[in-house]
């Protein structure tokens, strides 16, 4: 694309280089505050004054005041679009551009953070119950109800009060390594919208200084985003300074994750699927609960292992699930 862009956006760029492709082809095809950004990029006169980053294809040639088309510039790792050639094997090479190739390029930044894994494996019949009744005093008052997600969603802001190192980030400066002390949570949720031809997106806005708001608030704020998201109404301040995220793979039946952490964080923490655990799934009913079996949920924090230790990371979940079982007044 034509505009350099914003590191701060980290996996939800690619969002960035389809909507400026749109705003190529039609101005008026987006939000008003992602024109501000692409005018002042393109230096507010509407043609483009950075050069393309590599594997993007080039914007489409414009009309000086005489009518003719402009020549197309050419800029490193662009050209013409090519169609898909075919290997000697029979496979096709199906070129990657815009947000595919955005994404390839965010995956390979990500394999420069070294990554450990912690996981717990909690039992969710408190969890149930709470909701269960919080959603009954929300629908009396007429507000719409609560998921598993929001809960573990403020559950991770809480625990952030007991272990605020996993709210840091690592960074460089000059060679020399830094750890980033952050005052505030801003935490990213994981969206998953569909995408052109079938496919499936993921954005991550976040929600601003989630330590500060109250419940209701924070719910109304993770509902916005949410709606907004997969409204494509999310616009750049959304993506701007997340420092934790939350992702949810447990709503397409994926029992635990382990997902990629993007630089400028220094932990994502996973939820996977409600369920019995796998030995007791095919048990009967009456069994299950003659047995006292409750379903479970697995929860995995990946952290950057340069500012983060694997005991740190333990006890954060250790302190998740006490709070989610009803300790320190959470509920």
């Amino acid at each position: 694309m034509g505009v350099k862009s914003d590191k701060d956006l980290g996996i939800n760029s690619w969002l960035e280089d389809e909507l400026y492709q749109e705003y190529l082809h039609d101005r008026a095809a987006v939000d008003e505050s992602w024109k501000h950004v692409f005018d002042d990029a393109r230096g507010g006169n509407g043609r483009a004054v950075a050069p393309v980053e590599a594997g993007n294809a080039a914007p489409a040639a414009e009309k000086p005041a005489g009518g003719e088309a402009a020549a197309p510039v050419t800029m490193p790792g662009s050209g013409p679009v090519t169609a898909p050639s075919t290997s000697p094997s029979g496979e096709a090479l199906i070129p990657m551009r815009g947000a595919a190739a955005r994404i390839a390029e965010n995956m390979d930044a990500s394999l420069a953070i070294p990554l450990a894994t912690s996981q717990r494996t909690i039992a969710v019949k408190v969890i149930d119950e709470n909701r269960r009744m919080i959603n009954h005093q929300r629908t009396l008052l007429g507000k719409s109800k609560v998921s598993y997600t929001h809960i573990i969603g403020w559950a991770i802001v809480r625990s952030l009060e007991y272990f605020p190192g996993l709210n840091h980030a690592f960074t460089e400066q000059n060679g020399e390594p830094f750890r980033i002390v952050r005052s505030k949570i801003n935490l990213g949720i994981a969206v998953d919208v569909p995408g052109k031809n079938g496919g499936r997106n993921l954005l991550v806005p976040s929600i601003k200084n989630a330590g500060e708001l109250d419940f209701q608030q924070y719910v109304a704020t993770f509902d916005d985003l949410v709606s907004r998201a997969r409204a494509g109404k999310l616009t750049p301040d959304d993506f701007q300074g997340t420092t934790i995220s939350i992702t949810n793979p447990g709503t397409v039946g994926t029992m635990q994750s382990i997902p990629r952490l993007m630089p400028g964080q220094g932990a994502i923490i996973a939820v996977g699927t409600i369920d019995y655990p796998a030995e007791y799934q095919g048990t009967a009913p009456e069994m299950r609960a003659a047995l006292g079996i409750s379903k479970v949920m697995t929860l995995t924090c990946t952290y950057d292992h340069r500012i983060i230790q694997g005991a740190e990371s333990g006890m954060f979940l250790g302190n998740l699930q006490a709070l989610v079982h009803g300790d320190d007044g959470f509920y």
